[in-house]
């Protein structure tokens, strides 16, 4: 993939699109390395720990419902798990993303007198760094579908982690479960992934998976209800 200008970056937080309200994300990911030296040793030694991140972001201050303020203030005081989707490529089918469930550990406002009102947010990741791919970008959806079918050229045996960011809702009765599906030849698809029906705006979900997922991944969506409308977005990391 080429090179690409930061301005194409999105980013959604438990079921809101915030990319109009920040300007800079950033996050650090790494392996705590515990020191296995012993007398007998020519050279330090090394043994892999547990993976840790953390991501920042900055932005403009919003007190607007579903705006920064809202959502960061949220949870800081909800003292509960915060999921992000962070995609630094934008908004592509098929395009590389990331994804934390976080704890959010601080949220800061700045109110300059010669400058506009700025946020930014801390947060502490549960579970690292997850590197996903879309398979559903954000975007209204009326019916029931799928998405396009991705190959990984083989299979993988260490499961996956599956994404869900639902930004909006709307008709009578409006119902929508998501699923990500798994194929060895992309002509018949197996459920992978449920996730829980949504029938409201606003609601992130992210589920694992265990065991073998097959070489083709695709998300693939129920829609029911009178007129029904959802604004959503799916991924799927493997492990």
């Amino acid at each position: 993939m080429s090179f690409v200008h930061g301005s194409v970056t999105r980013v959604y937080v438990n079921g809101f699109d915030l990319s109009a309200f920040l300007k800079n994300v950033s996050s650090s990911y790494e392996v705590v390395a515990h020191d296995s030296t012993t007398f007998t040793a020519a050279a330090k030694t090394y043994m892999p720990g547990l993976e840790d991140a953390t991501l920042s972001a900055e932005g403009l201050f919003s007190g607007t419902a579903g705006a920064t303020d809202a959502v960061f203030h949220a949870a800081l005081r909800g003292r509960s798990p915060v999921i992000w989707n962070w995609l630094p490529y934008g908004i592509g089918d098929g395009f590389v993303g990331y994804g934390l469930s976080t704890l959010e550990t601080s949220y800061d406002i700045e109110s300059p007198a010669d400058d506009l009102v700025s946020v930014s947010t801390e947060v502490q990741s549960t579970m690292g760094l997850e590197r996903v791919q879309s398979l559903a970008p954000l975007e209204a959806r009326l019916a029931t579908g799928n998405g396009i079918s991705r190959d990984n050229a083989a299979a993988t045996v260490t499961g996956g982690v599956g994404y869900l960011q639902v930004t909006a809702a709307s008709g009578a009765a409006p119902s929508l479960t998501a699923r990500i599906q798994h194929s060895v030849d992309a002509v018949t698809w197996v459920d992978l992934i449920t996730f829980a029906a949504v029938t409201s705006s606003n609601i992130a979900q992210r589920l694992t998976v265990a065991g073998t997922v097959h070489r083709h991944v695709r998300a693939q969506w129920t829609i029911a209800g009178t007129s029904p409308s959802f604004i959503f977005f799916a991924a799927f990391g493997r492990y």
